[in-house]
């Protein structure tokens, strides 16, 4: 099938609108100690106006059962054609990580026999068959990785490597897996300094290799620039207009999701949505970067419930994190906001920036004074249209039901009062552990919800768990 291409003017217009704004932001005066990381010292309010009165829900138990441990700190899924594929994140940086002696497999693919599972006892660790079920399917290469040589010195030194552990997805019509490279260093004392290396990458089925799709060029970022967070002034790296991509687009990608003729991928720390076209990488494997354009910023326009007045308003969304899409719609899931919105898209799978939005679900917001928030990581669908999100702080999974704009789903349960919903399933509850924490989430053609965790059930160093959950 031969697919079409955006029409050129449309496409330089969009790319120019966009570069004028993000340019003028460059200008602005930074205060580089803060720059980039402000919005997050404000609550994000507005949405719990939008939420009305909720549905009835019926919940029924679940069963958790372990697949493997033997991914280290798994930070994305796939399932496909039967089999189950995991994005290994790794901490193989020796500051701040663990033993550099040990092999953390960071960003490599593995692939895992979904068949292969043991129920969860409270107390019992994983069985032998559960810790050695997965192997290396794809490992990180440089080029195009930008990997940490421990020859070349401590890492503290290093500003440049990659941490390519953020999101896996995988594109049927050209045999691509990509991953999101959320790039850093792990620091003494448990801290974690952000590099501007950040990157999309992309491992093609049919050449067997690994290719670039995005790269920010952290050359334009002084090392002693380096903080927890990048300035977003440094994005995108130069005039997209008057240069070839790769743009760098993204400051802190860590979602993607492959939608009709595009990949889309967020950038979790300046509040972007990018799109990116696949008819070149289709078509041949050795592709370069493709052409793409941002098509959500940190405003987005509303759609106003019926009872609501049907209007519009704007609101800010930050840091989004997590992506779906069904029925014509994209659903985009915000870490820092804490909500889950969806936006129109055409049958290629086209995003109108113009075209207002629809609030979804509303969960426990960012909290400066705490510092807590739901931490909303991944959304999946099963095949009954029905909408579930992962929260990654709290350690539990929600089923928003077949999404409804008139009536969206209320998942803060630390207001007053609580959430007028309960969660679906509760990983603290399911393993009788206080810290457990939830990661990317998949459903299997059986409806069975496959889980990342950072737990440690293997009784070695190394933690890292895919939990499977069925409904009963």
């Amino acid at each position: 099938m031969r697919l079409h291409a955006l029409p050129r003017l449309g496409c330089a217009l969009l790319l120019s609108a966009h570069a004028n704004a993000l340019t003028a932001r460059q200008e602005a005066p930074q205060d580089w100690e803060h720059a980039g990381y402000e919005p997050r010292a404000e609550r994000i309010e507005g949405y719990r106006e939008l939420l009305g009165e909720q549905r009835p829900q019926a919940l029924s138990g679940v069963e958790l059962r372990r697949v493997t441990t033997a991914v280290p700190w798994p930070r994305g899924l796939v399932v496909q054609d039967g089999a189950l594929y995991v994005l290994a994140r790794g901490r193989h940086r020796n500051a701040g990580g663990i033993d550099p002696s040990i092999e953390d497999h960071c960003g490599a693919l593995f692939s895992v026999d979904p068949s292969v599972s043991e129920v969860v006892q409270s107390g019992v660790p994983a069985g032998e068959d559960v810790r050695s079920n997965a192997r290396v399917f794809a490992a990180p290469s440089g080029p195009p990785f930008l990997l940490y040589d421990a020859a070349a010195g401590p890492p503290v030194l290093d500003g440049r490597m990659d941490r390519p552990y953020c999101t896996l997805a995988f594109d049927e019509a050209s045999s691509n897996f990509f991953i999101c490279g959320f790039s850093g260093a792990d620091l003494p004392g448990r801290k974690f300094r952000k590099n501007a290396s950040d990157s999309i990458h992309r491992f093609d089925l049919r050449d067997g290799r690994w290719h670039t799709v995005e790269l920010h060029n952290a050359e334009v970022v002084p090392f002693d620039r380096d903080r927890y967070v990048v300035a977003n002034a440094y994005y995108p790296h130069h005039d997209p207009v008057e240069n070839a991509a790769p743009h760098g687009w993204l400051n802190g990608p860590n979602g993607a999701h492959v939608v009709g003729d595009f990949l889309y991928a967020v950038g979790k720390d300046n509040h972007v949505v990018a799109q990116y076209d696949m008819e070149g990488i289709r078509e041949d494997p050795g592709a370069p970067g493709p052409p793409s354009r941002p098509v959500l910023g940190e405003w987005v326009q509303l759609r106003e419930p019926d009872w609501a007045g049907g209007g519009t308003r704007t609101l800010r969304a930050m840091g989004p994190s997590a992506l779906e899409a069904r029925d014509g719609w994209l659903y985009v899931g915000y870490r820092t906001s804490s909500v889950v919105l969806r936006f129109p898209i055409d049958e290629r799978g086209a995003l109108d920036p113009s075209a207002p939005g629809e609030l979804i679900a509303v969960f426990e917001a960012w909290e400066p004074e705490s510092g807590r928030s739901a931490d909303l990581i991944d959304l999946a669908f099963n095949s009954g249209g029905e909408l579930f999100a992962a929260c990654a702080e709290s350690g539990r999974i929600w089923n928003l039901g077949v999404p409804d704009p008139e009536h969206p789903f209320d998942g803060d349960d630390q207001r007053e009062g609580g959430a007028a919903n309960r969660p679906w399933a509760d990983l603290r509850e399911l393993t009788d552990n206080p810290r457990a924490r939830c990661g990317n989430i998949a459903f299997d053609e059986q409806d069975r919800l496959y889980l990342c965790s950072g737990n440690y059930d293997s009784g070695t160093k190394l933690a890292g768990v895919i939990y499977r959950v069925d409904p009963r």
